[in-house]
């Protein structure tokens, strides 16, 4: 079955429009979906929903802004509303590097607002029609920092950790109700956001997964498991760092290797 007949002919992306988010909407678009969009990238969302529209003959349509804002949360409703939407893709995301409480406690909670409780409130508010009609997907950006204890990146891991067992948590709960999710784990992926934080010898590892085979293995996930990490380099080190070795080492190894990359912070 294509896309459009499994789970509806229109998709929702949070955080479209650069890196996975970006990449998020080019496959799906190849797939058939028409596309809701929703950035805080103006210019860099506009040019992607022209490009995939023409690209690929789907319909898209693009609302520039925070999806933590109430506002644009209703613009985004009243979009949906009018469509059947088959799948929502939560990619919208904020990291904060450093020490914890080095941190001020602000900058915390925009972290826990835009990958928690906006993503929740996204879900819970537009799921129910999918539950409704007995199909529907739904996949959640996770990350290998949600596996474990991550120094230096506290409330993301706290975070993505969430993201990861609500993502195993709803699949078991919708999949008898034809609604698939699933939980896509990146390691060092080359996005926007990560070229932004790593140090350059990092950027430049070959272990840095580019997007579109990390979009690829989600997508191929869905409606045959709850999570997937990306890469088999990637697949190894999680199950190394959250399975084979004890915790208190797997934390103490995550310490050492954070605090090298990011002296400086």
């Amino acid at each position: 079955m294509s896309y459009p007949q499994r789970y509806g002919p229109w998709a929702l992306v949070v955080g479209a429009a650069v890196g996975l988010g970006a990449e998020f909407c080019r496959q799906l678009a190849e797939r058939g979906l028409d596309l809701i969009m929703v950035a805080l990238e103006k210019d860099e969302l506009d040019t992607l929903a022209t490009e995939v529209a023409q690209r690929y003959g789907v319909r898209t349509q693009a609302i520039t802004g925070d999806i933590t804002d109430a506002d644009v949360l209703e613009s985004v409703a009243r979009l949906v509303d009018d469509v059947e939407l088959g799948m929502i893709v939560y990619n919208a995301g904020l990291s904060v590097c450093g020490r914890w409480l080095d941190t001020p406690l602000e900058r915390h909670l925009e972290v826990v607002d835009i990958n928690v409780i906006a993503m929740m409130t996204v879900l819970h508010r537009f799921t129910p029609p999918m539950i409704e009609r007995g199909h529907g997907a739904v996949v959640l950006l996770s990350s290998m920092s949600g596996l474990i204890g991550t120094p230096m990146y506290g409330s993301y891991a706290g975070t993505k950790a969430l993201t990861l067992n609500l993502a195993e948590t709803l699949w078991d709960e919708w999949r008898s109700q034809g609604v698939d999710v699933v939980a896509v784990i990146p390691g060092p992926t080359d996005t926007p956001g990560y070229r932004a934080d790593a140090p350059r010898q990092i950027r430049r590892s070959p272990k840095v997964m580019p997007v579109g085979p990390v979009v690829a293995a989600g997508l191929a996930a869905l409606g045959k498991q709850p999570s997937v990490i990306p890469g088999r380099a990637n697949r190894f080190s999680g199950l190394l760092l959250s399975r084979w070795l004890p915790r208190k080492k797997a934390v103490g190894i995550m310490g050492e290797t954070m605090r090298e990359i990011y002296s400086g912070k």
